[in-house]
């Protein structure tokens, strides 16, 4: 079975983040015997690429010169259309070329996977309109499909399309499926999910003891946080937190704002270390060198939420309890007092107390990072593959 997947991030590298979950979620579905063939914005930059058995990768151009190309990745689309106005110029062109590549290749797929509705899903709806249809939905999309003024019409139209949508989050589709119809709403609620994308479960951590000495680090603990550096990741609250707190702070990723956030760590005299984007055994190491994880997210002022970080389900399955925000998806991954702490968001008093709390009591953190580890298991890509590739065959429950 030979399968279209459309999305507006891939990997453009070993070891890229932007859009990993994408590449893995193809992976599943070539796992279960599976062709993929996907359709990505073209980088600025000549890559590469992830050569992959199965998974045919083909780069989409939207902007003449090359180094134009400027709305898809690094930031993430949201915040590149907030920084940079170069950006916006690039999502009407990219709509044109994804739906001209999607009509030429429709012919030659048995199903069409779409990751982000908007333009992914329309453009899925609108152009293999007989293919059976399954579209991923994440928080960007939700957020800026909200922000339309057809937003109904939008919303009915990649419904009625999709022969199964998968939600990253319940507050996600609780908040779509307000957009429909009531006579959509009737047809296509039995067909929604709520499934966050996967994640691979490392098999084996380094000692402790030996990933900090690598690291540099003393015997004290630390809390380690890993996302893009933007506004709704909340790092400006954890730097907040850092100076009332006994943990050293770690922050990995990168992205705009890292040069506030140092600014305001050195402002607070916080110990915060900023160590960039991380992968492969660095990744391992961090994970398991620290004491907990965190996850300070915020909904912004646009009403944009968190949808479910992977990066949050990799640290729960390499045994660390979360101190997380009481928002968007995040809720559906961590059980409070169970595999870790929820906290209110932009709180940063509440957070230190929390992640104190945590690096404080041995027992109850391991107690807590067991359970994690359990809660995780159930997402690994594994698991998930047989499910997917059933919803896109078409032979299991819609």
């Amino acid at each position: 079975m030979r399968v279209g997947l459309l999305t507006t991030s891939f990997p453009r590298a070993p070891d890229d983040p932007a859009g990993s979950f994408v590449l893995n979620f193809a992976r599943a579905l070539r796992s279960q015997g599976l062709e993929v063939q996907v359709l990505a914005p073209e980088p600025a930059q000549p890559v590469a690429g992830v050569p992959e058995p199965g998974i045919c990768v083909q780069w989409v151009p939207y902007a003449r010169p090359r180094r134009l190309a400027r709305t898809f990745y690094g930031a993430g689309v949201l915040d590149n259309l907030r920084l940079d106005p170069f950006a916006w110029a690039g999502i009407v062109p990219f709509v044109a070329m994804l739906s001209a590549a999607t009509a030429r290749s429709a012919g030659r797929w048995d199903a069409i996977v779409s990751h982000w509705v908007v333009p992914c899903g329309l453009v899925a709806a609108a152009c293999a309109p007989s293919l059976r249809h399954v579209a991923v939905v994440h928080s960007a999309d939700v957020h800026l499909l909200g922000r339309l003024p057809a937003r109904r019409w939008l919303a009915d139209r990649v419904a009625t399309s999709a022969a199964a949508m998968i939600f990253v989050s319940e507050a996600l589709r609780a908040r779509f499926l307000g957009w429909l119809s009531a006579s959509v709403l009737a047809r296509v609620a039995h067909r929604t999910h709520v499934c966050p994308m996967g994640i691979d479960p490392p098999r084996a951590l380094p000692r402790r003891r030996e990933a900090r000495e690598r690291l540099g680090l003393g015997h004290g603990p630390v809390a380690l946080a890993m996302s893009r550096l933007v506004p709704i990741k909340g790092l400006d609250v954890l730097v907040d937190a850092a100076a009332g707190s006994s943990a050293q702070v770690v922050i990995a990723g990168e992205g705009p704002e890292r040069p506030a956030l140092e600014r305001r760590a050195r402002a607070r005299g916080a110990a915060v270390r900023f160590v960039g984007p991380i992968g492969g055994h660095t990744k391992a190491d961090w994970l398991a060198a620290a004491d907990v994880f965190v996850a300070p997210s915020r909904a912004l002022r646009s009403g944009r939420t968190e949808g479910s970080p992977t990066a949050v389900l990799e640290a729960m399955a390499a045994g660390l309890p979360v101190v997380a925000s009481r928002t968007g998806g995040l809720p559906d991954l961590v059980r409070d007092g169970r595999d870790g702490l929820l906290v209110e968001p932009d709180d940063p008093v509440a957070l230190a107390r929390a992640i104190n709390w945590l690096v404080g009591d041995v027992e109850i953190r391991k107690r807590m990072g067991r359970s994690a580890r359990r809660r995780a298991s159930a997402h690994a890509w594994t698991a998930l593959a047989p499910w997917l590739a059933a919803l896109v065959r078409g032979d299991g429950p819609a």
